[in-house]
């Protein structure tokens, strides 16, 4: 890995501190066989709206951008540093000793420089799409401190300690995604971040491992068009259907009635020339059948007409009725006599 160091001059000339010369000497130990490709920029300024952002380091890889905090600790503190939702990062339950002049936590200030990094870089083709890590390096004083729950660090934030194995793990975790860094994108990168006396040549950006060209898109996948399937293969059954068709066409011993399942010993089949079939047997004479007779209506019945009887005389009525008849006018007359000798 390619590391610049920027340092100042006159007013501006201050040293680094004895963590982030730690930090310096494992990246540049990571040669020959453990060498990790990438640039990286120590000590530089990222430029804001109205103000510039300190940032501890600027690591380049062919895989993305990695904004780097490191932070020492002010004293021994051995324990397990954890980082809450909210509030101070701790160390057993106490805050952690840390070195810091903000006030701020080591996730807030990395979180910050991760800002900073993605808006000032947002303009250069190949880099604005490309993933920003934040990454926290603790060194402690003396041993004994270790990392417990850090996953509230934010997204996209790792924390780990200022060891061979341990920093060399996460960086590498973070080159593994693939390469969408060019040479020409990390010059005009340090350009853009006015770092132009601290970037290196494209051949030696190439020999680092950064890429000549961006790679080429991936185009979507698309599903392979369905194709019918063929018929499926005629079965043995089916095959065979037309063989016995024409032997039923060909040969009807075994399908008449009334013959044996086998043909006699003398019967010969020629399956070109067909038999000839033998001539029909005249059928015996059946006499004609007279002519239906119709059958005799019955003789109709004598209709039976009711005799005549004589009409019978009411004698008897017709006396009752004259006797009211006389009985009422002989005293409509007598009444009429009493109201008239009135």
């Amino acid at each position: 890995m390619l590391v610049q160091v920027q340092r100042g001059t006159g007013a501006t000339a201050h040293g680094l501190s004895g963590a982030e010369e730690r930090v310096v000497t494992l990246l540049s130990s990571w040669t020959g066989e453990y060498h990790l490709p990438g640039l990286a920029l120590v000590n530089v300024n990222v430029p804001e709206k109205t103000a510039v952002r300190q940032v501890d380091g600027l690591i380049f890889t062919p895989a993305g951008l990695i904004v780097l905090e490191v932070k020492g600790f002010v004293r021994s503190q051995p324990g397990v540093l954890t980082v809450p939702p909210n509030g101070a990062w701790t160390v057993d339950g106490e805050p952690a000793a840390v070195h810091t002049l903000t006030g701020l936590t080591p996730g807030d200030q990395v979180k910050a420089g991760v800002y900073a990094a993605k808006a000032a870089l947002a303009g250069i083709d190949g880099a604005k799409d490309s993933f920003v890590t934040g990454l926290v390096v603790l060194v402690p004083q003396g041993r004994g401190l270790q990392l417990g729950d850090t996953g509230r660090a934010g997204l996209g934030i790792h924390v780990t300690l200022a060891t061979q194995k341990d920093l060399r793990r996460v960086i590498r975790r973070v080159t593994n995604r693939g390469g969408t860094w060019t040479a020409d994108t990390v010059l005009a990168a340090c350009r853009v971040l006015a770092l132009g006396h601290l970037a290196p040549e494209r051949a030696e950006l190439l020999a680092e491992g950064f890429l000549d060209q961006p790679p080429a898109p991936i185009p979507p996948t698309v599903p392979p068009p369905r194709t019918s399937s063929p018929p499926p293969a005629p079965s043995r059954s089916r095959a065979s259907t037309p063989a016995r068709t024409a032997s039923t066409s060909t040969n009807t011993w075994s399908r008449s009635p009334g013959l044996p399942a086998k043909p006699p010993p003398d019967f010969v089949f020629d399956p070109i020339t067909p038999p000839t079939p033998a001539a029909p047997q005249p059928r015996p004479a059946v006499p004609p059948r007279p002519p239906a007779r119709p059958a005799a209506r019955p003789a109709p019945f004598p209709s039976e007409r009711p005799e005549r009887r004589r009409r019978r005389i009411p004698w008897g009525l017709m006396i009752a009725l004259t006797l009211i008849c006389t009985i009422g006018i002989t005293a409509a007359i007598l009444v009429n006599q009493m109201f008239a000798g009135r």
